[in-house]
């Protein structure tokens, strides 16, 4: 999958809120990088939660959806107690894959990091490739 970090053209699945506190700041003063990955992955959770698709019930489902690559770039420093949105779009859809981009926006509404998630659908019993089921395609589109 190719990476897509252009939120002009790609569809708007979900907003997430969340505050930066304390243990997310670095020895620099800003969001810790690994930390934008950690807050990419508890917008997704919560946009499945929305849409009835809880990680727990998937886990326990006859498919899995795990990370096959992941990226990040980061704009301006995002700072201690900095109320931020994750706007998550759908960056590209196939038969047994999606991506989505993950823009990190602060209170002056600009874009101070991105990040793209690569999923691919596996059989959770043989771990081989399967078209995502009707109920993920549903909630992408």
């Amino acid at each position: 999958m190719g990476s897509s970090l252009s939120n002009s053209s790609s569809k708007l699945l979900f907003q997430y809120n969340f505050i930066t506190r304390m243990h997310d700041i670095d020895a620099a003063g800003v969001l810790f990088f690994a930390r934008t990955l950690y807050y990419a992955h508890d917008a997704y959770e919560a946009f499945l939660e929305h849409h009835k698709q809880p990680i727990a019930a998937i886990l326990k489902s006859d498919f899995i959806l795990p990370i096959s690559h992941t990226e990040a770039h980061f704009k301006i420093p995002v700072l201690l107690n900095e109320k931020m949105t994750i706007e998550i779009h759908l960056s590209n859809i196939k038969k047994d894959e999606f991506s989505l981009n993950y823009y990190f926006i602060n209170k002056t509404n600009k874009t101070c990091s991105t990040a793209l998630t690569c999923h691919v659908c596996l059989d959770s019993m043989t771990h081989t490739r399967k078209n995502l089921p009707g109920s993920i395609v549903s909630l992408l589109q």
